[in-house]
């Protein structure tokens, strides 16, 4: 806003410098809030990224490949069940088209992965700190870290909201099986890259405006996605317990 001026935020424009500007804003607020947590905690800034092991860039791979193909299918179920929801109009590929690509593929993983270690890595166990009991923590963590996530996305649509609650508590139960970030990152990643990729293509080669705004939820497309974001957690379980009965194998 600073830089390309005063937006709508129900609205907003995704332009290359506006797709830069959130990548790397939100990147340095997640090296922020990293930082304050493992100084008012006294931990390791590492401790932000894992719950019982050290950080396992093997499981990002296998978690992002996962990812895109279960973001791939609710595309696919999407486009088959409830194609006007999509907003997608012709194909088209301009100057404008292969810039916003380039800064997607550069900036929303930056993005996205900011988003899962400020909102799961650093919010979630601070709020959960306010309770002994382990439910009780996890509930209200999983509760504060929903809500806020909702509001940073300016958005009251209730299709939204909900689908952003359900995404946030996907997230945290995907780290609390796995031990760290690594599913939660993949899923976010995977999910924002696809969708603003498919989005610049099918916007007539101009920049794709996102509606937050009340009533511009379609029902059918953000259950879809909420279906996937369950799968993503079965998913999560299914190799966690195959990679444990490896080790245990062993």
């Amino acid at each position: 806003m600073a830089i390309e001026g005063p937006t709508d935020p129900n609205r907003p424009t995704l332009t290359p410098l506006s797709i830069a500007a959130t990548g790397i804003s939100t990147a340095i607020t997640a090296v922020l809030m990293t930082m304050l947590v493992a100084s008012m905690a006294k931990v390791s800034w590492r401790a932000v990224f894992r719950h019982t092991r050290a950080f396992d860039r093997r499981r990002v791979g296998v978690y992002l490949l996962g990812s895109a193909v279960l973001v791939g299918l609710s595309i696919l179920v999407t486009l088959l069940i409830a194609p006007e929801s999509t907003g997608w109009d012709s194909f088209a590929v301009g100057a404008t088209t292969i810039a916003i690509i380039l800064v997607t593929l550069v900036a929303t993983p930056l993005q996205s992965a900011g988003e899962e270690i400020a909102f799961r890595g650093a919010l979630i166990p601070a709020a959960g700190s306010w309770f002994r009991n382990t439910r009780l923590a996890i509930a209200f963590a999983i509760l504060v870290s929903g809500v806020l996530f909702a509001v940073v996305h300016v958005t009251l649509d209730p299709w939204l909201v909900s689908y952003l609650i359900v995404l946030s508590a996907c997230t945290t139960v995907m780290g609390l099986i796995s031990g760290g970030l690594e599913a939660a990152i993949a899923l976010h990643v995977s999910n924002n890259v696809i969708a603003g990729i498919l989005n610049a293509l099918f916007t007539g080669g101009e920049s794709t405006t996102l509606d937050r705004s009340v009533g511009a939820g379609p029902g059918a497309n953000l259950i879809i996605l909420m279906v996937m974001n369950v799968a993503a957690v079965a998913m999560v379980w299914f190799v966690e317990r195959a990679k444990r009965k490896r080790t245990a194998g062993a």
